[in-house]
């Protein structure tokens, strides 16, 4: 991984601040960028409970509470956060102060206009919360990135309950299809837009490398823990809060048409994303 980034064309060594080290796509941004010998600043709001790689320093940040902002931007030229939009403009605002040069935002595909047109009233709160966090770093004066993202692959993590209670999964739609993203593949081009020159105003989406259907999910889960999984499909009315009902009303619509996959996230870090088998191999133990 090392070689991988000296042979990226990266920028000089800088120190980096990482928003949100404590999850899924945070944690890895860290990891990926220590492994590539840069200097990383890991924030989260109880630091001394994150488990970071050797020379990552713990930094306490708590969005919510501007004073935390300024100590840990000292000496920072680059930041990764994500979206909080009651907080996005007191971040930019310290970030400039700092000198910061480039922040790359954790985004959603939602905030694409031409995306939300079509995904109806009830996902105004996720719309809203991305397009405002987007909006306080476009009128900053900070250089930016926005990755947009659609379905996370670690969605499926709100199968694990039933999973491990009685190995059934209720679920409407089953045929419905995503293209669940790993968090590993958002962080590689995360640690890209921060390390390389030319990401500067770019808002990328990103997929999965492929299109898959819940059923097609959960059998992949299943052969990963080595144990089957019954899935029971149930009406839309059944469908647990798990299912929102943007989510509900988007699989009704789609049925069982494959989505469209990105191309740019294979372009961005040069291979093929990584597939859902590879992320519920990785993920195994969270379903035993």
């Amino acid at each position: 991984m090392v070689e991988l980034f000296r042979q990226m064309g990266k920028v000089q060594t800088m120190s980096i601040l990482v928003i949100g080290a404590s999850g899924h796509v945070g944690g890895s941004v860290v990891a990926q960028l220590s492994a590539a010998g840069q200097r990383v600043r890991a924030a989260s709001r109880n630091p001394e409970s994150v488990a970071l790689p050797e020379g990552a320093e713990p930094v306490a940040v708590d969005l919510t509470a501007p004073d935390s902002l300024a100590p840990a931007l000292h000496g920072v030229r680059r930041v990764f956060t994500y979206a909080v939009p009651e907080a996005m403009a007191d971040l930019a605002r310290a970030a400039r102060d700092a000198g910061v040069e480039h922040v790359v935002l954790l985004s959603s595909v939602a905030a694409d206009p031409a995306v939300a047109a079509g995904m109806g009233p009830d996902v105004d709160e996720i719309v809203r919360r991305h397009v405002v966090s987007e909006r306080a770093l476009t009128g900053s004066g900070l250089a930016w990135t926005f990755l947009r993202p659609g379905g996370f692959a670690t969605n499926a993590k709100w199968w694990a309950p039933s999973i491990r209670g009685d190995g059934v999964v209720r679920m409407p739609f089953p045929e419905g299809q995503t293209t669940p993203i790993h968090e590993h593949d958002m962080a590689a081009v995360a640690v890209r837009a921060l390390t390389e020159d030319g990401h500067d105003g770019n808002a990328y989406w990103l997929t999965g490398p492929e299109s898959l259907s819940q059923r097609a999910q959960l059998d992949a889960i299943a052969d990963a823990i080595g144990t089957p999984i019954r899935l029971e499909e149930v009406s839309a009315d059944q469908a647990g809060p798990e299912y929102p009902p943007s989510l509900v009303r988007h699989f009704a619509n789609a049925g069982a048409r494959p989505q469209e996959v990105s191309p740019v996230t294979e372009r961005l870090l040069g291979r093929k994303g990584l597939t859902f088998a590879r992320w519920a191999v990785d993920h195994a133990d969270d379903f035993r």
